[in-house]
């Protein structure tokens, strides 16, 4: 019999491990109906093939016309309409052509998301394994759980769970039970909608002409905004040199001026003095040299005793006007 902490597997694995077409399949169901790993995937293939192998044998043994093959095509067709995996008034054939998608979408984890208690399949599993679903009163705590098709209008939140007040955070927006509507309740609420009429085509011509005044309109809208920048800045231009000037009339303030003293002019009268003397004494000895000495430059024509003489002249020293002034200073001094 086994020991009961270590029950058998409920689920048989895949011949080959490593088949990349069954990976991917399973993890779009992952994905699609937030299961854990791929064991859940498993759990629900080996469920549903072997209500597919008992159908292939029920079919094979339908030409025997044994009641007991009756009884159980009967069993197995009311206890999988039971589940709502199939619909009622099916036959065996409809029990092959069935997926494994068929028997993910009656677990309770699924049924809680598409009941609108929960954001994500991900948010649906948390709420169930912390006791927030109950089924008819009484809390279940397993997301595999295959719910029936009475058991399915009575899924909710549990007495004791915080979800069931109606502001609650974790509640989600599109949650029905917040409303307390139904859907066919919602559309019957809704006003009928007023008959469209047909919009009457305006004249081109006018459609032109406003058109350019919208232009118009834009481009002086356009231009205000400029302008006003520009004032703008003009203004904290003259902000920003009148506390210049401020800060100028401050330094100015702090700082004493020392007493400005007036520049002498210098006598216009002696300075003509004096240069009227230094120009005055270069003259007279120019003058001077001039009778004490012929210009040599025009010479006359002199005959030949003159020209003598005029050679004697030249032998004999010349005395400068300087010492002549020195002899007659001297002649003074000793009168």
């Amino acid at each position: 019999m086994g020991n009961p902490k270590f029950p058998r597997r409920k689920y048989t694995t895949p011949l080959h491990p490593w088949k990349e077409d069954r990976i991917k399949s399973e993890r779009e169901l992952l994905k699609k109906y937030g299961l854990k790993n791929h064991k859940e995937v498993w759990k629900a293939k080996t469920y549903l093939g072997r209500h597919r192998h008992q159908a292939r044998e029920l079919l094979a043994k339908m030409e025997t016309k044994d009641p007991q093959v009756k009884k159980e095509s009967d069993q197995l067709l009311l206890h999988l309409t039971r589940i709502g995996v199939l619909p009622a008034a099916s036959s065996l054939d409809d029990v092959l052509a069935l997926e494994t998608e068929s028997v993910l979408s009656r677990r309770l984890q699924t049924l809680v998301y598409l009941k609108g208690l929960s954001t994500t399949p991900d948010h649906s599993r948390q709420l169930i394994n912390h006791g927030h679903i109950a089924i008819n009163k009484r809390k279940v705590t397993i997301p595999g759980y295959m719910v029936t098709k009475d058991e399915e209008n009575e899924i909710g939140y549990t007495g004791i769970s915080p979800l069931n007040e109606m502001s609650h955070p974790a509640r989600p927006k599109t949650d029905v039970y917040k409303t307390g509507i139904t859907p066919t309740e919602e559309k019957k609420t809704e006003e009928p909608k007023e008959p469209v009429k047909p919009k009457e085509k305006p004249d081109i011509k006018e459609e032109k002409t406003v058109v350019k005044e919208e232009t118009k309109d834009t481009k002086e809208d356009a231009a205000e905004p400029a302008k006003k920048s520009e004032e703008k800045t003009e203004n904290k231009d003259v902000k920003e040199e009148k506390t210049e000037n401020k800060d100028v009339k401050e330094e100015k303030t702090e700082e004493p001026k020392e007493p400005v003293k007036p520049k002498e002019k210098p006598d216009i009268k002696e300075e003509k003095t004096v240069v009227k003397e230094e120009t005055t004494t270069p003259v007279k000895q120019s003058e001077d040299d001039k009778k004490e000495k012929p210009s040599e430059d025009k010479k006359p024509e002199l005959p030949s005793e003159i020209k003598k003489e005029s050679a004697k002249e030249k032998t004999e020293p010349v005395e400068k006007p300087e010492t002549k002034n020195k002899k007659s200073n001297e002649k003074e001094g000793g009168n």
